[in-house]
């Protein structure tokens, strides 16, 4: 099974270093990215199922982080 996922390097007002989000669509992604100091989508394509897993679990603190 190949996925595609996408980070997005962006930086917080205070913060040392970038952060990266990552999603699992590109319309989120690119939502995200349109905001100030955030840099363009980065497309990832995986297929290896420890890799599907890991980057599922990115997603997930992703959706969190922004939720809270």
């Amino acid at each position: 099974m190949k996925k595609t996922y996408y980070s997005v390097v962006y930086r917080s007002w205070g913060a040392d270093r970038a952060n990266e989000a990552w999603f699992d669509n590109k319309e989120e992604a690119d939502k995200f990215a349109s905001k100030d100091y955030h840099d363009t989508p980065v497309a990832h394509h995986v297929s290896a199922p420890a890799t599907i897993e890991k980057y599922n679990e990115l997603v997930a603190m992703t959706a969190f982080e922004l939720a809270n």
